[in-house]
């Protein structure tokens, strides 16, 4: 499997993205993924392909209680990904690194 990505390791190409990517670059940043961060990875492409964005964590946020479940924070993401819920999300999604983040 090959594929490109850039100096902050996003997809170059987002057809190469694929689940077998995702996991391939979550296992290369010491993530194991699970079932709720495939939900995440489908929310943040779900919202980039409406916007064309990635997006802020607020959005990202009211979008998952509404569609998953209405207790869910900013801490249950940052469970998921200690070191940016976005940033790494937005990654094993296959998409660009977001503008709002560092």
């Amino acid at each position: 499997m090959t594929f490109e990505t850039d100096q902050d390791g996003h997809l170059i190409n987002r057809k190469d993205w694929s689940r077998k990517v995702a996991e391939t670059l979550a296992t290369g940043d010491g993530i194991k993924l699970n079932e709720d961060h495939w939900q995440l990875i489908k929310t943040v492409q779900k919202i980039y392909d409406t916007t064309g964005e990635t997006p802020p964590m607020r959005l990202l946020i009211k979008l998952l209680r509404k569609e998953l479940n209405p207790e869910i924070d900013s801490r249950y993401l940052y469970r998921l990904y200690p070191d940016g819920p976005v940033r790494y999300a937005s990654k094993h999604a296959g998409l660009p690194k977001p503008k709002h983040c560092m």
